[in-house]
């Protein structure tokens, strides 16, 4: 929150005493006649010292203006939560049986309900990505808190970590194939706070390009 403060404004006002404008009225009133010509005295005017000038000053109070911008704070944790989040979703695909959705999803949400069913499904299969296999790669290209509770993130994001169907065993030699696309996103998150977490409520992704990186990031 930022706030910016103005300089005083001053005004002055003079007051003198009651005889101050009387040597003025006379000196230029006063008035002759020589040969029916009227003539103007034009003898000095002698202004009241300083002393019996009354010099007041009045301080106009500084002006506020107070940003609506949120807090640095609010916006910083909304990005550290975020980038959590996206690193325990890629810890649950690893290992989607050890999985606690309710970590990085809002209650009641639709990002929740599909966690669910991919981690349940996932499980049973034994389908799981292969562990060094890719990487995986985020972008936040905007932060936006809407209020308290909501917040949006724009990413851009890059995979091409491979999923693997283990079956029965759980030896490597066994794996088949499951997706092993390379593709990159432009995502819009719906974003909850939850008992002092951002999780997500939604995703919604823009594009989406197969074997193509349009985040451009430098690759390890």
């Amino acid at each position: 929150m930022s706030i910016s403060t103005f300089g005083y404004e001053r005004r002055i006002h003079m007051s003198a005493k009651k005889w101050f404008l009387t040597p003025l009225l006379l000196g230029l009133c006063a008035c002759a006649t020589q040969g029916n010509v009227l003539q103007l005295d034009t003898g000095t005017v002698v202004l009241p010292p300083t002393s019996d000038m009354n010099l007041v000053l009045d301080s106009i109070p500084a002006t506020t203006n107070v940003s609506t911008d949120p807090p640095l704070d609010i916006v910083e944790q909304l990005r550290r939560d975020f980038i959590a989040n996206d690193n325990y979703y890629h810890e649950c695909m690893i290992a989607p049986k050890n999985c606690d959705v309710t970590r990085i999803s809002a209650p009641n949400s639709p990002h929740r309900t599909n966690l669910i069913t991919r981690v349940h499904d996932y499980s049973l299969a034994n389908i799981h990505a292969r562990r060094g296999s890719g990487v995986a790669l985020v972008r936040i290209d905007s932060l936006s808190i809407t209020d308290a509770n909501n917040a949006i993130v724009n990413t851009c994001s890059y995979n091409s970590i491979v999923m693997v169907d283990g079956g029965a065993t759980q030896s490597p030699l066994d794996d088949i194939i499951f997706n092993d696309a390379v593709a990159s996103y432009l995502s819009v998150w719906m974003m909850t706070m939850d008992r002092g977490y951002w999780k997500t409520f939604s995703r919604t992704t823009r594009m989406t390009k197969f074997n193509v990186d349009q985040c451009g990031f430098t690759k390890p």
